[in-house]
Parts: structure tokens; C-alpha cells; sequence
């Protein structure tokens, strides 16, 4: 009687093995896939230097005034369409941005800000102000 068990529990096993080498194999091809997509995705940009590549920001309830990021560290803004423009330096730390303005007297502002590279927007928060920054995206 034994005899008649063990073919039964050998086909058993070979399939759990089976069944078990076929998931690794797709686990493993999975793995492939998702580290060639990493591999060939390049990185995306830091927000220091989106906020570059965009340059200029318009605010969103006040189209008249605008931040312009030069470069790395430093800018201007204006609160009337360019008329009077007013040079600023930057510096981002963690999840807030520095600047200082050369007005009439040097301003120093922090905001917590989020970037989102996707949607082009810029959301600045100081206590419970919140100001919203679009990208002034010039198409060719």
C-alpha cells in the first residue's frame, strides 16, 4: 500500500517544485524590468535647479508679480510686471526657501515651499499665508 502513496506525493512535490521555479523565474524578470526602467529613467532635476530652468514665476492671485531665478543663488522679483525689478538671493535648505531681497531695506523671508516639477507650480507657506508660483513656461 505504500508503494501506491509514493508516486502520488513524488508528482506532488514536482509540482509545488514547478510551480515554485515558475515564480521565481517571473520575480526575477520583474526585477530585470523594473532595473532597466531605473537605469534608463534619468534623474530628475534638484529644485534649486528646475526653479533655474523654469526662471521665471508668476504668481498666481497677482499675475504682476513675478520671481525670476537667475541662477543658483540668485535673482529678482517684481511686484509691477517689470517695472521696478529688485535683485534677491536664495538658498534652499530641507523643505525651505531663504530669501533675502535688496529693497528699499534688506527683507529676510523663509517659506516652507513645495515644488511640483509635474504641474509646474510653486507653493510658498509662511504661518498660515500660503502663495502659489506658476512657471512662466515659453514655448518656441
Amino acid at each position: 500500500m505504500k508503494k501506491d502513496n509514493e508516486p502520488k506525493q513524488k508528482d506532488k512535490k514536482k509540482l509545488i517544485g514547478l510551480i515554485t521555479l515558475i515564480c521565481g523565474v517571473l520575480v526575477c524578470i520583474a526585477g530585470l524590468i523594473f532595473l532597466l526602467i531605473n537605469l534608463f529613467t534619468g534623474p530628475g532635476l534638484r529644485d534649486a535647479e528646475y526653479l533655474v530652468e523654469i526662471g521665471e514665476w508668476v504668481r498666481e492671485d497677482e499675475p504682476s508679480v513675478i520671481w525670476q531665478f537667475t541662477e543658483i543663488g540668485k535673482g529678482t522679483l517684481t511686484t509691477n510686471s517689470h517695472t521696478n525689478d529688485y535683485d534677491f538671493i536664495w538658498a534652499i535648505s530641507d523643505d525651505v526657501l531663504q530669501v533675502e531681497t535688496s529693497w528699499l531695506y534688506t527683507l529676510n523671508d523663509s517659506f516652507e515651499y513645495v515644488l511640483d516639477q509635474s504641474a509646474n507650480t510653486l507653493i510658498l507657506t509662511s504661518g498660515d499665508k500660503t502663495i502659489t508660483f506658476l512657471a512662466n513656461v515659453q514655448t518656441p
